[in-house]
């Protein structure tokens, strides 16, 4: 088991396993795909900001479930939902079409020539939701799904294991980019060439592009070393492979299957009214009339 300080540090990572023993952690990677494969389709064509933010709420309680604290997930979340808002608001203003029949919430600061319409808040916030929701998602599946389970598990589902440890090489590869970034981040603070040094575009196109290219040509060594690595072991020699660890599928991934198909046809069925139940109101029904 990794120690305590170890699993705080992969904590700081975006996309980086937690070893744990939650539910999550415990059901088939398979299991996960198919409810992020579900949960994305869902997330797409559910028009209802409600529902949007039900989905995602959804997703919060399952990380909170996998027993990763809520400091971990809003540090996760904090420059997503930073970068987000600034998109609601340009979006509020350039999205929007100049239909005269096209309802106007309210005019901002006043002024005829700045009108807030509705459907430019509501495509704001449906893409609002939609790109968080699939982020925290790609979040909660990378945390609690070791990539070694996750090669197995595709393994026994007859997929060629170059592609599926090729694609484990990927989701390690993640974290990597992250601690390189920080290093580099590190190593330009010792050097006095930090954020607060930077205060003309040229300082700035220089501190941005020193970092990526540092952390671009880091991350290309370490991948030359896994490929002669991986050579020297002769990967790949072989057309079938015998492991020992097998990843099995037990009876609380069928129950996790068939909740998430009866949700999945719940959801289909209510969004083409073949449900005798009342529809959810708008948000602009809520607040404005």
């Amino acid at each position: 088991m990794p120690s305590r300080n170890k699993l705080l540090d992969n904590r700081q990572y975006l996309f980086a396993y937690i070893s744990n023993n939650s539910f999550m952690h415990k059901l088939n990677p398979i299991s996960k795909l198919i409810f992020l494969l579900f949960l994305t389709i869902e997330t797409f064509i559910i028009g209802s900001i409600i529902l949007q933010s039900a989905l995602f709420l959804l997703v919060i309680i399952l990380l909170l479930l996998s027993k990763i604290k809520p400091k971990f997930i809003f540090k996760k979340l904090r420059f997503m939902v930073i970068i987000l808002l600034i998109s609601v608001v340009l979006n509020i203003f350039f999205n929007a079409l100049p239909n005269e029949d096209e309802i106007v919430l309210f005019y901002l600061f006043n002024v005829p020539f700045l009108p807030i319409r509705r459907l430019a808040v509501y495509f704001a916030l449906r893409a609002f939701f939609i790109l968080l929701t699939l982020y925290t998602s790609a979040i909660l599946f990378t945390n609690t799904t070791s990539p070694k389970d996750f090669v197995y598990s595709m393994m026994r589902m007859r997929i060629p294991y170059k592609f599926c440890f090729a694609f484990m090489v990927g989701l390690r590869f993640i974290p990597s980019i992250e601690e390189e970034a920080k290093t580099i981040a590190l190593a330009q603070q010792a050097r006095g060439f930090n954020i607060e040094k930077v205060k003309t575009l040229r300082k700035a196109y220089a501190f941005i592009s020193e970092r990526m290219i540092g952390t671009l040509v880091s991350i290309l060594r370490k991948g030359q070393t896994v490929s002669l690595s991986m050579e020297n072991r002769c990967f790949g020699v072989f057309k079938n492979r015998t492991n020992l660890i097998k990843v099995k599928f037990k009876f609380s991934d069928l129950v996790f299957m068939v909740l998430i198909i009866l949700g999945f046809i719940f959801i289909i069925l209510y969004i083409f009214n073949f449900l005798p139940i009342p529809r959810i109101p708008s948000l602009y029904s809520i607040f404005f009339t």
